[in-house]
């Protein structure tokens, strides 16, 4: 006759095994939400960084028209060319830096948050099989310690 305890300790073990699976998958869950969260402020942190620069440049642009009015300058003279010319140049070279880099970090988020969902998928699998080898290696010891009535 199987032992009692040791069926009940085996299912308890299995179940164990199983709900800390579970709770590892949501754990893992609530990581990947705070990724695709954090991914989502980037962007918009992203967006209010363009929009600063583009007023910054809007801002110099105003300038640089009023310096020349006041010095009597058409907007036509070279070196006023030359000044807002170079001054969209780097304006331009700054909004694609910070693009790119934003782009990057949104990577890095979604890749965090890709891997921890792979990671909880891996938890439940993994307690799944604890669970039936748990049961497994409980069947065996029972056989062992069960006595064999043969003649």
């Amino acid at each position: 006759m199987a032992s009692p305890f040791m069926i009940a300790g085996a299912v308890f073990n299995a179940y164990g095994q199983i709900r800390a699976g579970q709770a590892e998958s949501r754990r893992q869950a609530a990581i990947a939400a705070q990724q695709e969260q954090n991914k989502k402020f980037e962007k918009l942190r992203a967006l209010q960084d363009h929009n600063a620069r583009l007023e910054t440049f809007e801002r110099f642009l105003s300038t640089t028209n009023a310096v020349s009015a006041i010095n009597n300058r058409a907007q036509t003279d070279r070196s006023i060319a030359a000044l807002k010319k170079a001054g969209k140049e780097r304006s331009m070279e700054e909004l694609d830096r910070a693009r790119l880099q934003s782009l990057f970090t949104q990577g890095r988020m979604q890749f965090a948050a890709d891997d921890a969902r792979f990671a909880g998928r891996m938890a439940r699998q993994q307690a799944l099989i604890s669970a039936a080898t748990s049961i497994a290696s409980m069947g065996y010891k029972m056989e062992q310690v069960t006595p064999t009535s043969g003649v």
